[in-house]
């Protein structure tokens, strides 16, 4: 995971930030923003705070308190607020199926049932599908006391969201996208204008991480030598889950940041690819 990462443009302007997005993304080992110019399209800042040595949400809400009490940036009011909250408790539901009165059996079905938490979802643009997730309360109450008009997404919605739009009305068989977080991993199938797959893996090691993205490959019948992978988040060419994969699989890229936005040359510090989820949520509805 990287480090903590510091990225201002030199024009952001705090007498400004009425015109300017913000997206936040909370995960149990570490906290990060990014900000855009609505009226340029343009991000112009993006922080990440790692946490070290935290086990529990209970120790990540003290950081997050500490991160508030000292970042001035988070100190201003913005012209719309959204938050990742990335865990492995959600549920895609299909959208004819799906009733707002009945979120709590569907995602309770199949994740177990905790105390206090708030079940949530997000309507999957371009796919018939609903996406149902739960927060814990505390952090729900935290960012509401912060924020005025702060909307939730589980890490998955941007994810399929983005790869179904960039991928409409275009010619291929199969691609695969592969969101690596610390420990548990996102993977999605798709082929024109459809999502064939969408499942989220906890893993030790690179060994549990091949092994679940070849079994992908298996169930679905894809070709390693042809269809392609898309890498996105904690993940580099240095990492090990990457070398064991790339023994199986002939197309291997990392993903590249949207075209449809500008980013400040500071941006230019950090891999593309590794804050992509975060990065498209503003698209998001």
């Amino acid at each position: 995971m990287l480090d903590n990462v510091n990225l201002i443009d030199p024009n952001f302007s705090i007498n400004n930030t009425f015109q300017y997005h913000i997206s936040l993304q909370l995960m149990l080992k570490g906290f990060s923003f990014c900000i855009i110019d609505t009226s340029l399209q343009k991000y112009i800042a993006l922080k990440h705070y790692k946490f070290e040595k935290i086990s529990s949400y209970a120790s990540s809400l003290n950081k997050l308190n500490e991160i508030f009490n000292n970042d001035e940036l988070l100190y201003n009011k913005f012209k719309s607020v959204k938050l990742i909250f990335a865990s492995q408790r959600e549920t895609l539901v299909p959208l004819p199926l799906f009733s707002n009165e009945d979120i709590k059996k569907y995602f309770y079905f199949n994740q177990s049932e905790e105390k206090n938490e708030e079940v949530l979802y997000n309507k999957i643009k371009n796919s018939d599908a609903v996406n149902i997730f739960s927060i814990p309360t505390k952090f729900i109450n935290f960012f509401n006391n912060k924020f005025d008009n702060i909307t939730y997404y589980h890490q998955s919605t941007p994810f399929i969201e983005n790869a179904l739009i960039e991928n409409k009305n275009q010619k291929f068989d199969y691609k695969v996208y592969v969101y690596n977080y610390e420990f548990f991993f996102d993977v999605i199938v798709i082929s024109p204008q459809k999502l064939l797959f969408y499942n989220t893996f906890k893993y030790k090691n690179e060994n549990d991480f091949a092994y679940y993205l070849m079994n992908i490959f298996e169930q679905l019948k894809l070709n390693p030598s042809q269809t392609p992978v898309y890498l996105m988040g904690d993940i580099t060419k240095q990492s090990d889950c990457y070398n064991i994969i790339k023994k199986f699989i002939t197309n291997i890229y990392f993903k590249k940041l949207s075209n449809s936005f500008d980013y400040s040359y500071v941006f230019n510090q950090i891999p593309e690819h590794y804050f992509f989820n975060m990065l498209n949520l503003y698209q998001c509805e």
